[in-house]
C-alpha cells in the first residue's frame, strides 16, 4: 500500500474506533477500514474497458488503457500522415484522414473527436498544422 493510503487506512481505523467509543483500535477496525478502502477504490478506480483497479484513474483522470488507447491513436496517425502526405505539400481533410485510419483499422472505433486530439497532440509537436477541417505536414 503507498503511503497515503496506509495513513487513511489508520484514520478510518481509529475513527471507527471512536464510532464504537474506544480510544483503543482493535483488529476489527483494521480489517473494516481495509475493506471500505477496497470498496471505495473499486467503486472510483475501476477501468471500465479492462474490468481491473487502475490508480492512474483516480491520479491522473485518465486509466492506463485510455491513455495506451490514445498513444496508439497519435502513433497511427502520425504514420499515416507520413506515408500519404509530403512535407511541405497539400493538405488534407480531417474526414479523409479519419476514412484512411477507418481503412487501415476496420476493427477499431475511431471516432473524429479521438482523430482531432491526436492532431492536436501532433500539432503541439509541431508534426503537423491544423486549419480547421485542413491539415498540413509540416
Amino acid at each position: 500500500q503507498p503511503p497515503r493510503q496506509i495513513e487513511s487506512l489508520i484514520r478510518l481505523s481509529e475513527a471507527l474506533a471512536k464510532i464504537r467509543f474506544s480510544e483503543l483500535v482493535e483488529k476489527q477496525d483494521v480489517f473494516e477500514a481495509f475493506r471500505l478502502l477496497q470498496v471505495a477504490m473499486q467503486q472510483s478506480a475501476t477501468d471500465h474497458s479492462t474490468g481491473t483497479i487502475d490508480m492512474d484513474l483516480i491520479t491522473t483522470g485518465v486509466s492506463a488503457s485510455e491513455r495506451m488507447r490514445r498513444e496508439n491513436l497519435v502513433s497511427t496517425t502520425r504514420n499515416i500522415i507520413m506515408e500519404k502526405m509530403q512535407i511541405g505539400g497539400k493538405s488534407t481533410r480531417v474526414l479523409e484522414l479519419l476514412e484512411e485510419m477507418k481503412k487501415q483499422s476496420p476493427t477499431a472505433e475511431i471516432h473524429l473527436n479521438d482523430l482531432r486530439n491526436a492532431l492536436a497532440t501532433l500539432a503541439s509537436e509541431g508534426f503537423v498544422v491544423v486549419h480547421g477541417d485542413s491539415v498540413k505536414r509540416v
